[in-house]
């Protein structure tokens, strides 16, 4: 964080807490304090505490698109836009397609055969690439730059 005093010192350190109206900070390797009437600003640079990683305990969303159950999986995103799922076959099976989604709610990579899968046919791995690159999620500015999660698409 960065303390600006009502001297107008700056002061850079990681805050160890806030306590009885007074500021502890960690400043160059010693513990220090600030009393608030002491303190102008503190200013906090952008922390996101989830990385983006894939969490399997996120809340499962179930829908139908042209007769087929698609579900996904992602932490703190909503689907804006659902995927066009399509087959030219009698083919059957499920295909989860591991995704990565940027901040703005873009497919950024797709990847199908992961864990849940029934199938392994190359061509519902294909169709649910496709299908799983045409959906879009909301927006998340301040998350993390790319988000793990799953979309399932049974055939």
């Amino acid at each position: 964080l960065t303390m600006v005093l009502q001297s107008g010192e700056k002061i850079e350190g990681v805050i160890l807490g806030l306590e009885h109206d007074v500021w502890t900070i960690f400043i160059e390797g010693k513990e220090k304090t600030f009393p608030m009437k002491e303190v102008s600003s503190v200013f906090f640079q952008e922390y996101v505490p989830y990385d983006g990683v894939y969490q399997p305990s996120s809340e499962e969303k179930v829908f139908q698109v042209d007769g087929f159950t698609v579900k996904y999986q992602i932490k703190d995103r909503e689907m804006i836009k659902k995927p066009k799922v399509s087959i030219g076959s009698q083919d059957k099976g499920t295909v989860v397609v591991k995704i990565t989604v940027d901040r703005y709610g873009h497919i950024r990579t797709a990847e199908a055969g992961a864990p849940g899968s029934t199938t392994s046919s190359a061509y519902l791995y294909a169709k649910a690439v496709t299908a799983a690159k045409s959906a879009k999620f909301n927006e998340h500015l301040k998350g993390p730059v790319t988000t793990e999660g799953t979309i399932t698409i049974i055939y």
